[in-house]
């Protein structure tokens, strides 16, 4: 009977159950509770390609109390080998997963996506109008385990971890539920989703019968405690001799504090942050790069609702704020508008990204200086599932005790929209306009607007085209990167085909690129690329280009081609790797010159040991001048102990030979992990930095931090 009825209630709906007996959450379904709650079961095929039901049986089902929102996964009779292994946290996208994608405030825009791997590995990721977050972190908790036909898992959202809109009663949320079988390459839904969808939670089922309080997450205090040395082994004196840091300087303590004003408004603040990069950053080994690197951030401030600060214009790239002395934030939603507004204050503000003839802060301009940096993000939801942002955004280099004055001064507004269409389009439209006081020079001022029409690709015929212009003097001092004076347009067209056999899609696709300077330079592009997916896990893909690249009065008509392709060897082994070679202009001779890199990619997993090896080389030849050669060898080696504890030794070595001399080093980075929740953490590490041609360690640091996320 209570099978029948299971089977009736998942036709409509998901629904939660209220309980008041505990949850444990073990990984194991045998609280009552888990049986009074209706399953949804039905999920079809909907990536590589639309249809057919996964192996075995999937239930997911649904309870709550005055603290948590519980899921219960069950996976029954799979008919293969189940792929969990113990990872760190993020780290499970080759083993079987369930995914839980909540959209609380039910707009078809945005909303919450969660992965679980059978042991209850959790992976997290924030999503909103197309954007992913997939460095946003919560704490909730999970567990889970193998059984004999499948796996069970058991999570618990704290609804302090969620935002959702203040009511009296039941509220009704969006709902996707996808399951991940590895070894087909295939992810399966409910409900019946496709891939072409400009808004991924535009085709959401409902949650119903969601119960959350009524008041704010309250207060959050996370204070951590960081320590660290970093030395030169060069210097002859004894250790106890060095000129370390004494211990109070040494020694760091911050504090973040976060405070829900209403379920879905809260203030964040960071005193005296320490923002050291748990992970090196890659090694840029680009030759005959014309810009400066555009790292990922990391850093848990600046993550947290990151998705309310973004906009067409890219106005904010966070880490152009490199060393805060403190933070302040403002987020949230009430009702169709959403906010954010970020303000810090820069102890080490880096001089701007940009090119040779376009204005900005220079390094003499920071200098001994602080960075005022601040941003305000206005959305209102409209157009049944697109939206109108306003961003403004202020920076001011001021003067400090070693360097009275000011440095500079800019100020810039946005506007902003998203109109979906007919079903799988979507057009956008941005303006902006920008006021820069640079010390010694007249204000600049500068105006860009942009607008592009696209047609989802992934299914049948997807296209469409973009067309940016930015006036001489606009500036964006919080993005990364500034290029003024220039119009700039592209279209493409593709279509995905999907054969019956071995091959799950081909992908043919053609694009048209103009960038237009207004002091002549310009590239001229015209490309076309294909790609194949085989048996859900093999991909590989071409790319040709006809490139027109002029620069400083001096053109080269050039070509690129390149190629690539990843699969998986069986459980354990994942490869990868790409090559191309392009004939283009030498920003240093501007002169031809013939580029060739390439990279290979290995992953190797255990039950709980993970190898990631990565290489790549690049070698640039500039017609009638010297060669120059780059390498980077990268090779992660962890190991979890279990889900909270791991190690990891990262090993890299880097190589230039370039025109002004040759560089060689390498990296000797062990880190030992505790990880309770986001927030409840401790970090142990090492860092050596070893110049192979002089055969020295240029320096040496100690790295020890622990926090813990207080809920009072």
């Amino acid at each position: 009977m209570l099978c029948w009825l299971t089977t009736a209630w998942a036709q409509g709906p998901a629904r939660v159950v209220d309980v008041t007996s505990p949850i444990a959450v073990d990984g194991v379904l045998d609280e009552a509770a888990w049986d009074t709650a209706p399953a949804v079961t039905e999920f079809l095929k909907f990536t590589p390609t639309d249809g057919g039901a996964p192996p075995g049986r999937t239930e997911v089902r649904f309870l709550q109390d005055d603290k948590a929102l519980y899921v219960g996964i069950r996976v029954l009779d799979a008919g293969y080998a189940i792929r969990a292994r113990v990872s760190a946290r993020e780290r499970i996208n080759a083993d079987d997963q369930v995914g839980i994608y909540l959209d609380t405030f039910k707009d078809g825009r945005s909303g919450y996506i969660f992965y679980l791997n059978p042991l209850g590995v959790q992976q997290d990721i924030r999503h909103n109008s197309g954007n992913w977050n997939p460095n946003w972190d919560v704490a909730f908790r999970s567990a889970g385990h193998v059984t004999e036909t499948g796996f069970e898992v058991e999570v618990a959202f704290p609804w302090r971890s969620l935002k959702f809109p203040p009511s009296e009663g039941a509220q009704t949320w969006g709902l996707i539920l996808t399951r991940k079988v590895p070894h087909e390459g295939a992810k399966y839904a409910y409900p019946d989703i496709s891939r072409s969808k400009p808004l991924l939670f535009s085709e959401e089922a409902e949650l119903v019968g969601v119960r959350p309080p009524r008041r704010g997450s309250g207060l959050e205090i996370i204070p951590a405690l960081t320590a660290g040395q970093l030395w030169s082994p060069d210097d002859p004196r004894p250790f106890d001799e060095l000129d370390l840091s004494p211990w109070w300087m040494a020694v760091r303590p911050s504090l973040d504090l976060r405070f829900g004003i209403t379920p879905d408004i809260g203030l964040a603040s960071t005193v005296n942050p320490d923002f050291s990069q748990v992970e090196s950053d890659l090694a840029d080994v680009r030759l005959n790069a014309r810009f400066a690197f555009q790292f990922t951030e990391r850093r848990p401030f600046f993550l947290d609702g990151v998705d309310l600060y973004q906009d067409q214009a890219n106005t904010l790239y966070s880490r152009s704020i490199a060393e805060p002395v403190y933070g302040l934030k403002l987020s949230g939603r009430e009702g169709p508008l959403s906010i954010g507004l970020l303000h810090a204050l820069d102890q080490s503000p880096l001089a701007s990204v940009h090119e040779e003839s376009a204005p900005g802060f220079d390094a003499e301009d920071v200098e001994d200086r602080l960075g005022q940096n601040t941003l305000a993000r206005l959305r209102l939801d409209a157009f049944g599932g697109g939206w109108i942002g306003l961003t403004m955004a202020d920076k001011r280099i001021l003067g400090t005790s070693a360097r009275p004055g000011r440095g500079g001064a800019h100020d810039s507004a946005g506007l902003d929209l998203g109109v979906p269409f007919a079903d799988r389009w979507l057009a956008t439209a941005n303006a902006f306009a920008s006021l820069t006081e640079v010390p010694g020079a007249e204000s600049i001022r500068g105006v860009s607007a942009g607008t592009s029409v696209v047609r989802s690709s992934d299914i049948g015929t997807g296209g469409g085209f973009e067309v940016v212009a930015h006036s001489p003097g606009v500036r964006q001092e919080l993005g990364f990167m500034n290029q003024s004076g220039l119009v700039s347009g592209a279209a493409f067209i593709d279509h995905t085909f999907t054969p019956e056999g071995v091959v799950d899609t081909y992908k043919p696709e053609a694009w048209v690129w103009v960038f237009e300077e207004f002091d002549g330079d310009r590239v001229r592009e015209l490309g076309t690329a294909h790609s194949l997916l085989v048996n859900g896990v093999t991909s590989m893909w071409t790319r040709g280009q006809l490139v027109q690249r002029r620069q400083t009065g001096e053109t080269v008509n050039g070509w690129v081609v390149a190629g690539g392709g990843f699969t998986q060897l069986g459980r354990l082994i994942e490869v990868g790797g790409w090559a191309d070679a392009f004939r283009s202009l030498d920003f240093g001779t501007l002169g031809p010159a013939l580029t060739v890199s390439g990279n290979v990619d290995a992953t190797l997993r255990t039950s709980r040991t993970r190898l990631d090896l990565s290489a790549n080389v690049s070698r640039h030849a500039p017609d009638g001048q010297g060669v120059e050669l780059g390498r980077r060898i990268r090779g992660t080696l962890s190991w979890q102990a279990t889900r909270g504890v791991g190690t990891r030794l990262l090993v890299q070595e880097g190589r230039r030979f370039q025109a002004e001399g040759v560089q060689h080093d390498l990296v000797i980075s062990p880190l030992l992990t505790v990880l309770d929740v986001p927030g409840t953490a401790a970090f142990v590490g090492w860092t050596e930095r070893i110049d192979l041609i002089g055969r020295r360690t240029v320096d040496r640091s100690l790295f020890a931090k622990v926090s813990v996320l207080l809920r009072p």
